[in-house]
């Protein structure tokens, strides 16, 4: 059995290659550079197929229409390093020995 933990798997050439037929009124090279914008903005394969689609339905909607639903770079949370929290404690617990010996 094939594993579904990889799908949906990125198809961007199908991507764009629908596009281009659906929405002829788009520059190919401008959608797959927002396109890139997205990825890096940190959407999902899933999520960015999703916009696309609803992009391509909407007849007044534009290739920049897609980063509007990014999140800004500031408010994106970063997973933590998985220890962090123990280290920092650790941290915490030893600075606080140092002063009481002091």
């Amino acid at each position: 059995m094939d594993d579904v933990s990889d799908v949906p798997r990125p198809a961007t050439s199908q991507l764009l290659a629908l596009a281009a037929v659906a929405r002829p009124d788009w520059s190919p090279d401008h959608l797959r550079d927002v396109i890139a914008q997205a990825r890096y903005a940190d959407f999902t394969w899933g999520r960015l197929l999703v916009a696309v689609a609803q992009l391509i339905a909407d007849p007044e909607a534009e290739p920049p229409d897609l980063l509007a639903g990014a999140p800004e770079a500031w408010r994106r949370r970063r997973q933590p390093i998985p220890d962090t929290a123990q280290r920092g404690a650790a941290a915490a617990r030893a600075a606080l020995h140092n002063t009481d010996t002091d």
